[in-house]
């Protein structure tokens, strides 16, 4: 069964025919739906307390919207001073445990002053290194013109020696040092192409030398080998030849100053 209510009371054909189908549980119910009915149109009735008036806006100059943002910015300073207030205490409570508490470039240099040294160590090394290289081989240069320079002037004052056979030499002592030093690098010079051919691996055909390194090993307990130079044959060749040319020079040929002290001596 569908109930519509209306305002006002309900028909009493409705009323009549829902009573005799649902007999006296209808009754209640019509009532109920009466009593619904009637507070439904007092609803309706009560006139509403704002539908008489008309908001009017408000004028923009006057509206008072100031108040809230003093209030706001008041709050703000406020927490704002309370937070350094805090910041400025939990500081000198930090400096008075550890001065050096906020030393943050200070602290950053001591952790990486290890770094930064080694960087700089490592540059300047390579940088020297680099350098000292450069100076040796200009050195080398320097004194392999030297050399051919000294072996020319040789050569050509051989040639006039027969020119100035009585008259004296005079070598200054720097000369004589450098001379010194000449030799003596040609001779480490020599004996480095010595063992720079000794140890050429592309003229051995055999594994004899392998293992001869392989013994004379640091790694493996050996010493360091010693290279002995060998004996100065050539020199003590030339010196014997020179002593027997002068044994064989003819009277003419020598100085007469010489000749007369054999003379004087018994």
């Amino acid at each position: 069964v569908i109930y519509y209510s209306t305002i006002g009371t309900l028909d009493d054909v409705v009323i009549e025919s829902t009573r005799s189908k649902l007999g006296v549980n209808a009754e209640n119910l019509v009532r109920a739906l009466d009593e619904e009915d009637q507070r439904f149109v007092a609803f309706a009735d009560k006139p509403s307390e704002n539908c008489g008036k008309l908001l009017r806006p408000q004028v923009p100059g006057f509206v008072d919207d100031d108040d809230g943002d003093v209030n706001q910015e008041i709050i703000h300073q406020a927490t704002t001073k309370k937070v350094l207030k805090d910041v400025e205490e939990q500081h000198r409570k930090a400096l008075e445990e550890d001065p050096l508490v906020f030393d943050y470039d200070g602290a950053y240099d001591e952790i990486n002053q290890a770094v930064i040294h080694s960087v700089a160590h490592d540059r300047h090394e390579r940088k020297l290194k680099y350098i000292t290289a450069l100076k040796q081989k200009a050195k080398e240069r320097e004194r392999d013109h030297e050399v051919i320079f000294e072996r020319k002037f040789v050569k050509e004052q051989s040639k006039e020696d027969h020119l100035f056979k009585y008259r004296d030499k005079y070598v200054t002592d720097a000369y004589k040092r450098k001379l010194v030093e000449q030799a003596k690098w040609l001779e480490e010079e020599h004996f480095r192409e010595l063992r720079e051919e000794k140890d050429d691996v592309t003229k051995k055909s055999d594994m004899i030398n392998f293992y001869l390194n392989v013994k004379k090993n640091v790694t493996l307990g050996a010493k360091t080998a010693k290279f002995s130079k060998p004996v100065k044959q050539d020199e003590e060749a030339t010196t014997d030849t020179s002593v027997k040319e002068v044994g064989q020079i003819s009277a003419p040929e020598r100085d007469p100053k010489c000749m007369e002290r054999e003379m004087d001596q018994p």
